[in-house]
């Protein structure tokens, strides 16, 4: 049996806090240990795959543009993000409750069943594509001068991106202070964040076709949950 490592005096166990180099968020920004405050972007996509030659290629060259333009540099990220279907689920159990045919109510539990197994579902996630931009300080004072160029970077930036392309337009919004928890969460600890589901803004939109729902019906039935009358 190993023994236990001994502290010595003067020093402390480090916890997962001192790993993390985050001094603060506020003000829909991330204070860092390093001496930077930080911005992040939500960028939406595009799908090039069903683009001609010509509409891609244009799309590149855009992107190109959009590069070059750029005086600092700037990090962009592609992360994968657990499904949150808790409103959409919420929505299905107002509609529950609000039913007395019995047939509709059954139609109902089928939905939020299949909708749970989904969100659930440790394989089931979307891609974010994010924009990270920074600036540094040293003391107090220019820490002042980092926040207001910080914000009026961020804001260049937005208004390029929503401008590179004629059609479709892309959009993009700034995290939120709950949403730079989240993502900082999900950067040290993906499987909590994903188990735990925080509370987030970003909702994803979920329909469920007529073929999931036929499929979720046949497994309850399978399983006995499903009555008949």
């Amino acid at each position: 049996m190993g023994k236990k490592k001994k502290v010595k005096k003067g020093e402390h166990e480090k916890t997962v806090q001192d790993l993390i180099p985050v001094r603060n968020i506020y003000n829909e920004m991330i204070e860092t240990l390093d001496n930077r405050v930080i911005k992040i972007l939500n960028v939406s996509s595009v799908n090039t795959m069903l683009m001609s030659y010509a509409e891609e290629r244009e799309v590149l060259e855009n992107y190109e543009n959009f590069l070059k333009s750029l005086d600092k540099s700037i990090q962009i990220c592609r992360v994968s993000i657990p499904v949150n279907l808790t409103d959409y689920i919420n929505h299905f159990k107002e509609n529950y409750f609000s039913h007395t045919n019995k047939y509709k109510r059954k139609m109902q539990e089928s939905y939020i069943w299949y909708a749970k197994n989904i969100q659930d579902d440790k394989d089931m996630i979307r891609r974010a594509r994010l924009v990270v931009i920074d600036e540094s300080f040293s003391d107090e004072k220019s820490k002042e001068e980092a926040i207001k160029k910080l914000r009026h970077r961020t804001s260049d930036i937005r208004v390029k991106i929503e401008e590179m392309l004629q059609s479709p337009k892309l959009e993009a919004t700034e995290l939120t202070n709950e949403e730079l928890k989240r993502y900082i969460h999900m950067s040290f600890d993906y499987e909590n964040a994903q188990i735990n589901n925080m509370e987030e803004e970003l909702s994803l939109p979920y329909q469920i076709g007529t073929r999931g729902l036929l499929e979720s019906v046949e497994k309850l039935k399978a399983e006995g949950k499903l009555e008949y009358y």
